[in-house]
């Protein structure tokens, strides 16, 4: 009886992780790595936590890149709309004047719908924060992008301060409280912008609803 051959076990190689697609939804927590802290894996370990950290900071800046474009589009299209209803207003007497015999029927209460469009146009804007919003989202995406670059540049200059390329225990852990700095660093940058918005959409409410509460008869 012939004997079979074993089969020779042989380990997959791992697929280099991407960073996620973030666009469109929101940002999402990174999955921590195993790591190792041993003289040969220490310098790996340190790069793994500075990729985690990078991408940390570049799926923010995508975001905002994504969400500014949006912004950018519908701000652009309420404000466009409001100069084009008001001009429009502000035309319609004088066109009228001009052309009295050809614009005989123009009723001049389309002078009036016009400027209701340019108002009703501003309030969405003001409401919904698009014009706020794309110049929040330039802000901090320049203040993230900005703070990448110190951190990438602190990462080199600490790479060539490692005795071939091999950092001791105490370059790593200043490293790694480097890394920890600027993810706390990124976060802040979103944390305020977040409660920039919570600000401006809170106020936005609190005007919506006065003029109701005025109304309001006291019983």
């Amino acid at each position: 009886m012939m004997e079979t051959p074993a089969e020779t076990l042989t380990e997959k190689p791992k697929p280099t992780p991407t960073r996620p697609t973030q666009l469109g939804g929101d940002l999402q927590a990174a999955n921590s790595a195993e790591l190792y802290w041993d003289d040969q894996n220490r310098k790996q370990s340190v790069d793994v936590v500075f990729k985690r950290a990078e991408d940390h900071a570049l799926n923010a800046i995508d975001w905002y890149l994504y969400a500014k474009a949006n912004k950018r589009k519908c701000a652009q299209t309420l404000r466009l709309g409001t100069i084009a209803a008001s001009a429009i207003a502000g035309l319609l007497p004088l066109l009228s004047q001009i052309f009295q015999n050809q614009l005989s029927s123009l009723s001049p209460a389309w002078t009036t719908i016009a400027l209701g469009v340019a108002g009703v146009l501003m309030a969405i804007d003001k409401f919904f924060g698009c014009s706020n919003a794309w110049m929040r989202f330039i802000a901090t995406e320049h203040r993230i992008r900005q703070a990448l670059h110190e951190f990438q540049m602190d990462y080199d200059i600490a790479q060539a301060s490692w005795a071939e390329n091999l950092p001791t225990a105490e370059q790593a852990q200043a490293m790694l409280a480097r890394c920890k700095t600027f993810i706390s660093q990124v976060d802040a940058f979103i944390l305020q912008e977040t409660n920039e918005w919570l600000t401006e959409f809170q106020n936005a409410i609190k005007q919506k609803d006065e003029p109701a509460a005025i109304s309001k008869p006291i019983v």
